[in-house]
């Protein structure tokens, strides 16, 4: 049998895995769909067993293939993560730094990481904007911006960049055909634009929502971007990141309905690997003064 196995065939046949067919393979590595299938076969070769059963709906795992899948996963993000951490060793700020960030936030972070650029031109700025958190140890990105209590994973590091808050908030025009609610209990003779998933559990937000008629509901979307869209255009009453909110607050009127609404934290957060990155290093000290002017 022929042992002489090739790390970039197990890379590859892993990728396979977690991608389920050979063109989505090929993109997310950058190759040709007909070199996936050569590496994979040349692997099975030497192995000397099958790791994928092809069929019609793409390429399904055989056990083998499974074990390959589960013990890949954690060495791949060591690979990359490692070859983030030398790529970053340099004297000066330069390269391509890749950030997430809350889709809600990234049109905030927009500007700032112009202003940015402009004081560092080598760096190259690529934002992952998601709702999910992405994995650090994985290294698809060098830096995260979360918001929500302080990450407390051991292998990262979390520098605080400021508060968010939530109001909630009517059009002028809103207020002057409909009026506003004095008390929690007038909320139900009013319209109401609402979020939807995961931001129903924001603080202030969570004591409202199981109070309100469904009837009085007139638009709902996951997107705060949206939701001050349709406030902004009078469909009804509706909570508003304060950190975020664009535009003119003249035609905008908040309200207090009496509710409990906390702050969370914003936090700049990176693995611990990536402590010594000049551009890590860089962006971390110009958001902290930025937030803080």
């Amino acid at each position: 049998m022929d042992r002489d196995i090739r790390w970039d065939d197990l890379r590859i046949a892993h990728q396979l895995a977690v991608s389920g067919s050979l063109s989505r393979a090929g993109e997310q590595l950058g190759i040709n769909h007909s070199t996936v299938l050569r590496s994979v076969t040349r692997l099975e070769e030497a192995l000397g067993i099958p790791l994928f059963i092809r069929h019609q709906r793409g390429y399904q795992m055989t056990d083998a293939g499974r074990l390959l899948r589960e013990t890949m996963q954690p060495i791949s993000g060591d690979v990359r993560r490692l070859c983030n951490t030398l790529s970053t060793l340099e004297s000066s700020p330069s390269g391509t730094l890749r950030i997430s960030t809350v889709t809600d936030f990234s049109p905030f972070f927009a500007p700032m990481l112009h202003r940015f650029r402009k004081a560092y031109p080598q760096i190259r700025v690529q934002i992952v904007a998601t709702d999910d958190i992405l994995p650090l140890s994985a290294g698809e990105v060098h830096v995260a911006i979360r918001i929500g209590g302080q990450p407390k994973e051991p292998d990262l590091i979390a520098r605080p960049l400021g508060q968010v808050g939530i109001g909630f908030f009517c059009s002028a025009g809103y207020a002057e055909e409909y009026g506003v609610p004095e008390s929690l209990s007038e909320i139900n003779q009013h319209l109401w634009v609402l979020p939807t998933g995961e931001k129903t559990r924001i603080p202030g937000i969570d004591a409202l929502i199981d109070r309100v008629d469904p009837q009085q509901v007139a638009f709902q979307s996951n997107s705060f971007n949206d939701i001050e869209a349709a406030v902004r255009s009078g469909m009804g009453i509706g909570p508003l990141n304060t950190l975020t909110l664009s535009g003119n607050r003249s035609s905008l009127r908040e309200l207090n309905l009496g509710l409990d609404i906390s702050q969370s934290g914003m936090w700049f957060v990176y693995h611990r690997d990536m402590r010594r990155s000049a551009r890590v290093r860089a962006l971390q000290d110009f958001m902290q003064r930025q937030m803080a002017g």
